[in-house]
């Protein structure tokens, strides 16, 4: 049975059996500073749009792999297969792949699901891998196996088995819909930065707080008063007066004003929130901005990197790999890996370190050969650069093979 739907005031169509979607709709879950959370609201957030934008492009910058399986557990590299174009280059006509994959994982954090349609030929071969809005797709279980309703654009509806459908889960999937950062993680001090930035905004708009203030002890009439504000501002006013002698007669006084203690926990408030919304999303703070403390992830961009990679990234792209392999591929034949080496490519000292640990060059056995370095590095074979060093003869390599220096 297809489920009805609705559209929200962006004018996106809501599946009405997808309460998250619905509750988004009409704001029905204010947080305590009394404000509603929606993806659109959070994403005006700098913090929220920095961490989104961070790990939707890191994830977007990672080659997709390919691996077939071989005999004892080992695997060989695949280039020439008809599935990499669509994943490394356009995976449908509407977008390229890094717009495909950088509003996969945006719709992951935002509202907790990435989908695609697997569109497939008579034969069953993917041909096109659409992107789907989260609010345009809702699941129902059966039998153990999930059917997606999903409203398209053209103002059809249609149920799409599982097997067709590429579904991109975070953090606390139930069985159908995976938590929102936005909503579980971070809706509270999501919320608190909207009020605290709506508060300032008006606190500067307004500008309710002057620098100085004239006191005048006896009554002043009306004109009187706006002669003297004018008088004031055209003598002390601007760069050129600002160190001026400040000269007043008949009994009136000038008195400073500074930002009061509550304005100044304001601002302490909005710089928690960046903190508090970075670690929602797994994010150092550091790397969106925030460096009034110092980082504990170690120095030096690799090492950065690398610890982003491994606790921000790794948990989704391990999700989107054994979502990609047991969909697309119906025999376990070959496999499919995001290429974490590509983050650390900025970092060419530590790179050719590694490298040349790799192929053996503190005179231990190498894990690589000089030709699968060099076509990392998009560059061709060599020769002799298909043999694996070893310090010892082993069968496809000699004692006399020297590593590159």
């Amino acid at each position: 049975m297809i489920t009805p739907a609705v559209q929200n005031q962006q004018g996106e169509t809501v599946m009405s059996s997808d309460s998250v979607g619905m509750a988004q709709m009409f704001n029905v879950e204010p947080t305590f500073a009394g404000t509603s959370v929606t993806p659109q609201s959070a994403m005006r957030v700098s913090a929220v749009y920095a961490c989104v934008r961070l790990i939707a492009g890191a994830k977007a910058s990672m080659p997709v792999q390919m691996f077939q399986r071989q005999p004892g557990g080992t695997r060989t590299p695949v280039d020439d297969h008809m599935y990499l174009p669509l994943l490394n280059e356009e995976p449908a006509a509407c977008c390229s792949a890094a717009v495909f994959w950088e509003y996969i994982e945006s719709s992951r954090q935002l509202h907790g699901d990435g989908y695609a349609y697997i569109v497939r030929n008579r034969n069953g071969v993917p041909q096109e891998l659409i992107p789907l809005h989260p609010l345009r797709v809702a699941g129902e279980k059966r039998n153990n196996r999930i059917v997606y309703y999903v409203a398209f654009e053209d103002g059809s509806y249609r149920g799409i088995d599982q097997d067709d459908m590429l579904h991109f889960c975070n953090f606390g999937w139930d069985g159908v819909r995976s938590m929102s950062t936005i909503r579980w993680g971070a809706r509270n001090s999501i919320g608190t930065a909207i009020a605290a930035e709506n508060h300032s905004g008006k606190f500067f708009k307004n500008g309710v707080i002057p620098s100085v203030v004239l006191e005048y002890e006896a009554k002043m009439p009306q004109e009187v008063v706006e002669q003297l504000r004018a008088e004031f501002i055209n003598r002390y006013s601007g760069g050129d007066n600002a160190h001026a002698p400040l000269i007043l007669t008949g009994g009136t006084k000038a008195q400073g004003l500074s930002i009061s203690a509550t304005d100044a926990q304001l601002l302490e408030t909005r710089a928690f929130q960046v903190t508090d919304i970075a670690r929602a999303f797994g994010v150092p703070p550091f790397m969106i901005g925030e460096s009034e403390k110092q980082s504990s992830w170690g120095a030096g961009m690799s090492t950065m990197s690398q610890a982003f990679i491994n606790y921000t990234l790794q948990p989704h792209l391990v999700r989107d790999e054994q979502e990609i392999n047991r969909k697309l591929f119906r025999i376990g034949r070959y496999i499919v890996e995001f290429d974490r080496r590509a983050l650390l490519r900025g970092d060419l000292e530590k790179l050719g370190a590694y490298y040349r640990q790799a192929i053996g060059g503190s005179m231990g056995p190498g894990w690589l050969t000089i030709d699968e370095v060099r076509k990392y590095e998009n560059f061709g074979p060599i020769d002799g650069g298909a043999e694996l060093y070893s310090p010892t003869p082993t069968q496809g390599a000699t004692s006399e093979t020297k590593p590159a220096a």
